[in-house]
């Protein structure tokens, strides 16, 4: 019988391994990563293609022609697309980001032989028809409409423009008139130039036995590109704005969006896995530095983070939070004086260890079901990551001494180095 008058065994965390991706190299280029699990009747498909923002030749350009995928093929309307998808208890869509566009299923493992010819068909055989694009348009105009009346949106646009430079693919979001001049011959030339099937990587998880392994690789293997269009990738220098404090006026408004940030190592540099343990320190967890000080102790706001946010070719280090404007320079005061800290004193033994305690725990509490480890193996393939990163996540958070925080803060914190973005009224 269970007693409940004892705490349970704590163990150590040694080493962590998750599962690697059976990988079949096809013949047109494309890549398949399987990983198997059997506890649950259910597969995720994601297609992955070289078609992010990077790749725009005119911004927004990417992010239309990835949704216009969904707006009907050669033989399927979008009505018969959703309706399919929808009939079978399913989901189909796509995530554009910066270096790629995915295209993601989740289905039931009995369904799948009936959605892969659909998922086929829409990846393969768009039709783009003109009447659903400018429908699209008109319905993406809006939405950043939208946005752009929200502060922390115009913020996280500012900062990463004074950070990356006015025309940088990894600047956040899109200003006002992105969209307006785009036309359906650039979205059909973008498709045949970036949705190449070879060096696209398809990852599936899930309750896959070789029956549908075969369906995958047969389908896959059918894929065609125009072979007399190769796609090249443009080419960005950053251009850093020499003004590190911008202000987006909002004049009606009573808060502030606060961001403050800078460029940060590669994922694959030597420090990118400390810096992630001292990013915690400073804002990554409910019990971090900026939490106490600014939401608890001085009671400015109901949240604030910090993040590392990894890009093929960048990584985005930032802080945000939203406040009353009557208290946001006393805010961004207090950012920098707990930022300073980290490069002044060493940061005392039992907050770094409650800190490590929490960031392992997270970490196993985060590769829990087969999609969370799927993403993680997925992350070591498109980062071109060692198969050992995980275990070097894990023994770094352990070992790491607070000597070498403190050096690191030192290096990669300094406050001058910091680009500021407040969105708001002008206090």
């Amino acid at each position: 019988m269970l007693d409940r008058t004892k705490a349970p065994e704590v163990y150590d965390i040694d080493t962590i391994s998750l599962q690697q991706g059976q990988v079949t190299n096809l013949p047109n280029g494309a890549n398949l990563h399987i990983i198997k699990s059997e506890t649950q009747p259910v597969i995720r498909l994601d297609f992955v293609f070289k078609a992010g923002k990077w790749y725009d030749q005119q911004l927004g350009v990417s992010d239309l022609t990835a949704k216009m995928l969904f707006e009907g093929t050669k033989s399927r309307t979008a009505k018969q697309i959703a309706e399919t998808i929808a009939f079978y208890g399913a989901s189909f869509e796509s995530n554009h980001g910066y270096d790629r566009s995915e295209f993601t299923l989740y289905c039931l493992a009995k369904h799948v032989d009936e959605l892969l010819p659909l998922v086929f068909d829409v990846l393969q055989n768009p039709s783009f028809p003109s009447q659903e694009f400018e429908l699209l348009k008109e319905r993406t105009i809006q939405g950043l409409k939208v946005q752009r009346e929200k502060n922390n949106y115009l913020a996280t646009h500012q900062i990463t423009k004074q950070i990356y430079g006015e025309q940088h693919p990894y600047i956040y979001g899109f200003d006002e008139t992105a969209f307006d001049a785009i036309s359906l011959e650039q979205i059909e030339a973008f498709y045949k130039q970036h949705f190449q099937v070879k060096g696209l990587e398809v990852f599936a998880c899930g309750s896959i036995d070789d029956k549908t392994e075969q369906l995958l690789i047969s389908g896959i293997s059918a894929m065609q590109s125009d072979e007399e269009i190769i796609a090249t990738a443009p080419t960005y220098t950053i251009n850093s704005a020499s003004n590190k404090y911008e202000l987006v006026h909002m004049p009606e408004s009573i808060q502030s969006s606060i961001r403050v940030g800078k460029q940060f190592p590669v994922i694959q540099h030597k420090d990118y896995l400390k810096l992630i343990l001292l990013n915690e320190v400073l804002g990554g967890y409910f019990g971090s530095r900026l939490m106490r000080n600014i939401r608890e102790d001085k009671g400015y706001t109901y949240g604030i983070h910090s993040a590392i946010s990894p890009k093929e070719t960048d990584t985005l280090f930032y802080i945000g939070t939203d406040v009353n404007s009557a208290v946001t320079a006393n805010t961004i005061e207090e950012i920098k004086k707990e930022i300073s800290l980290l490069q002044q004193e060493e940061i005392p033994e039992d907050e770094l260890q409650t800190v490590k305690n929490y960031m392992l725990g997270k970490f196993l509490n985060d590769i829990n079901t087969i999609f969370d480890q799927c993403d993680r193996y997925k992350r070591l393939v498109l980062y071109r990551l060692p198969v050992d990163h995980y275990s070097n996540y894990v023994a770094t958070i352990k070992h790491t001494t607070a000597q070498e925080l403190l050096a690191l803060a030192k290096q990669y914190l300094s406050v001058d180095d910091l680009y500021i973005s407040v969105a708001g009224p002008n206090s």
